[in-house]
């Protein structure tokens, strides 16, 4: 259906031909035993407006892997399933541990017993799924919701209008809260002990197995409204309906928000409260593009599919983001990956500076434990995991990218290194572990290179480089150089800080081996690297990004073509940083190519992306979701992340006329742009940390608050007023010894290190 058609449906819904005094002029809410009448509340019973933040269709996809999901990053679900995930319940001991599937108790379908006319539709800019089934004389629309601001709840709302002279039944197909359909519960100890009879159910769940831990248990709290088999509506009525669930690990939070839950609904303020706090996630970051509607829903779904997997803002119990988002609990099993740091968060983190932190927090918590995992394999500092899920324990089920694929550890100080640029966070540096965390990694890739004293150069042996087909490398050159970022941070740090700088990083930094073909002036992706031979995805072409190391432009230019032709297909990702490449080289009909080659990863019609093109691999592939933005905002906006400025160039993406970026945070500040095909506009919306200068081709402008600056589109930056460093000092000692990291393990640690050596010797080769 055309959102012009949709629009005529919701109006023919709200805005049926009867005449007006036959109607009850009030509606009642209803939850359970409980019933309110206010005046017809116009507001409540409004559906999505048919603009390019909605999708819609008449039917839903046959294919159950392509429904849409809602989710708030501590709950989400795939719409129309009956199950659902909460963020950190992991079930299964070591290697197998997945997210717990918990049941979805919600209405998964309505019926009735007369023809209607149905239509289905994600709602971005609300954060919402809503249907709405039309009859002759009575109209029914359903909205559901992962509450934004109350993220314990998971909102159904029925509002049925029956203009009929004679009572309407609607017929519900609910969910269940039967624990033998839960695989992932222990039976025993899991269930509903509520009376069916009651208005309320309360289900109690507790995993099976806990990831490290014979001992400790995860346990599941699920209060929810009871679902009738049918509601039936009186002749001339009209009523709003309310089925509530509310997930938790705590008992009595759960029970509370449920509380609170029904309290704002019957004050009708609910759905207004979640939608509010929708509209200041948009207001505070987005993305728009005029002229091409297609490609401004896709920016919209992409950012509402990322965020619906995060929380607001900073949260100690946030475990991190898994390329198959929250919903999709058994997707890669819901571990984290290298994707979060690498993928989904530079977007976030342009936009949402808070929320962007707790995704650096997620691996602060577990740097206890990546420290205990470099001890164990005989290194200094921390090794990041491959797979991770609520320990921060190694849980990568396959031995090659257990043993091999180490390039995580440096892909995160990457992440901290852009978050640090952004924000200039130094409590987050004394206070919050960040500067120890820096400093753990660099130890740890200082360990990790070997010194060959036949070149006097640093080599990294034994590794998988990004490009997972080639399992056991030496010198992987993507791998090489994030470590080689990885020992320079800490310089930088230092001189934020003013402390004492290590000089071994700096060796090693400045004597890393990276491959490089002097006769074909390419980057050969390892030692030995057959040219041509084929490539899963990205790796080399993301020296020139994200990971920006300068080369002349024929370099830049070569790889990208080379790894091209090499990468027959790929995962979604892939073909966003080769536009950006192209773009960097103003080869701008490559760029838009391989731009919208990302759009075949896109399914219809709720714009879910499947990992691969042909539809294969994650669904809901928040991964791709992230290159994309990237696309964007790096490609077309043309940003660039530097310690003391951000570089800008903004572009028009393909088939389109305008291309706003809203909400840019820096150092506390945020700044709105305007792109068109000649023109570029930034204004400054919040101040910064630092006064801000806009600089281009020889002009300085000082940007004053909320004054608009126009100019002649070319590239440009923002350039703070920095306050000088603080003096430092220099010292020489070389690497500690693993055994100093084992001083600070207590003896419950040292019994958990012996138990995760164990099972890892268990697992390693199944």
């Amino acid at each position: 259906m055309t959102n012009l058609g949709l629009g005529l449906l919701l109006f023919a819904i709200f805005h049926p031909a009867v005449d007006a005094d036959s109607v009850t002029s009030e509606t009642e809410l209803i939850h359970g035993n409980v019933t309110k009448r206010i005046p017809f509340p116009e507001g409540r019973l409004r559906a999505p407006n048919p603009d390019i933040t909605v999708l819609s269709n008449d039917t839903l996809p046959n294919d159950a892997r392509i429904l849409p999901t809602i989710g708030n990053g501590h709950i989400a679900t795939v719409v129309k399933t009956d199950t659902m995930c909460m963020n950190g319940l992991y079930n299964g001991y070591a290697i197998k541990t997945h997210r717990a599937q918990l049941p979805a108790i919600l209405i998964r379908n309505v019926t009735f017993d007369s023809r209607v006319s149905s239509n289905y539709s994600i709602d971005f800019k609300n954060g919402m799924f809503v249907e709405s089934h039309t009859g002759q004389g009575f109209s029914v629309v359903l909205k559901m919701y992962a509450h934004r601001s109350l993220p314990q709840l998971m909102v159904t709302e029925v509002f049925i209008q029956n203009d009929q002279n004679k009572t309407l039944q609607v017929n519900l197909n609910s969910g269940t809260a039967n624990v033998t359909d839960f695989d992932d519960l222990d039976k025993k100890l899991s269930g509903d002990r509520t009376s069916p009879s009651e208005d309320v159910g309360v289900f109690y769940g507790r995993v099976k197995e806990f990831e490290y831990s014979w001992t400790q248990t995860q346990d599941v709290t699920m209060v929810y409204s009871r679902i009738p088999s049918a509601i039936s509506v009186d002749p001339q009525h009209r009523l709003a309906r309310l089925f509530l669930l509310s997930v938790d690990s705590n008992r009595q939070v759960a029970r509370e928000r449920f509380t609170e839950g029904v309290d704002h609904f019957l004050n009708n303020t609910l759905e207004s409260q979640h939608v509010q706090s929708w509209q200041n996630l948009w207001n505070s970051g987005r993305i728009d593009v005029t002229g091409n509607d297609k490609l401004a829903t896709l920016t919209y779904s992409s950012l509402y599919y990322i965020l619906s997997s995060l929380p607001l803002s900073e949260n100690p119990d946030f475990i991190g983001l898994s390329p198959g988002d929250l919903a999709h609990g058994l997707m890669y099993n819901g571990h984290v990956f290298w994707d979060q740091e690498t993928w989904m968060y530079p977007p976030i983190q342009l936009f949402h500076s808070q929320i962007g932190k707790a995704m650096i927090k997620t691996r602060v918590r577990t740097l206890d434990n990546a420290k205990h995992q470099a001890m164990m394999r005989d290194f200094n500092g921390a090794m990041y995991p491959w797979e991770s899920a609520f320990s921060g324990y190694d849980v990568t089920p396959i031995p090659p990218y257990f043993q091999f694929e180490k390039h995580i550890t440096g892909d995160i100080s990457f992440a901290v290194r852009q978050y640090i640029y952004l924000t200039r966070d130094t409590h987050f540096l004394i206070h919050e572990r960040g500067n120890e965390m820096i400093r753990d990694i660099a130890e740890f890739w200082a360990s990790r290179a070997v010194f060959n004293k036949r070149t006097g150069l640093y080599e990294i042996y034994n590794v998988m480089p990004p490009d997972e087909e080639h399992q056991q490398v030496n010198n992987s050159v993507y791998t090489n150089t994030v470590a080689k970022l990885s020992l320079e941070l800490p310089e930088f740090i230092d001189g934020i800080l003013g402390q004492q700088s290590k000089a071994l990083y700096k060796e090693v930094a400045d004597r890393l081996y990276i491959p490089f073909n002097e006769t074909g002036q390419y980057h050969p992706e390892y030692d030995g690297y057959p040219l041509g031979e084929k490539v899963k995805q990205a790796d080399v072409v993301l020296m020139g990004f994200p990971l920006m190391i300068a080369m002349p432009e024929d370099v830049r230019r070569n790889d990208l073509h080379i790894y091209e032709n090499a990468t027959p297909s790929g995962p979604a990702m892939t073909w966003g940083m080769f536009a950006i490449g192209y773009l960097e080289l103003n080869n701008t009909s490559d760029a838009a190519r391989l731009f919208e080659k990302q759009e075949g990863n896109v399914a219809t019609p709720f714009n879910v992306w499947t990992e691969n093109a042909d539809g294969t691999g994650a669904v809901n592939f928040i991964t791709g979701m992230g290159g994309f933005l990237q696309s964007l905002l790096f490609g077309y906006g043309g940003f660039r992340i530097y310690p003391e400025r951000i570089d800008f160039h903004g572009r028009l993406p393909p088939s389109t006329t305008c291309f706003n970026i809203t909400g840019v945070d820096y150092l506390g500040g945020s700044l709105d742009f305007s792109f068109t095909d000649d023109t570029t506009t930034v204004k400054l919306t919040k101040e910064a940390k630092h006064s801000m200068n806009l600089k281009y081709e020889e002009k300085t402008v000082p940007l004053i608050l909320n004054k608009q600056h126009v100019f002649k589109s070319k590239p440009a930056s923002l350039q703070p007023d920095f306050p000088p460093l603080p003096t430092r000092s220099t010292v020489t000692s070389g690497t500690k010894k693993a055994t100093n990291v084992a001083k600070h393990t207590s003896s419950s640690s040292v019994s958990v290190l012996a138990l995760t050596l164990m099972t890892i010797s268990r697992y390693m080769f199944l």
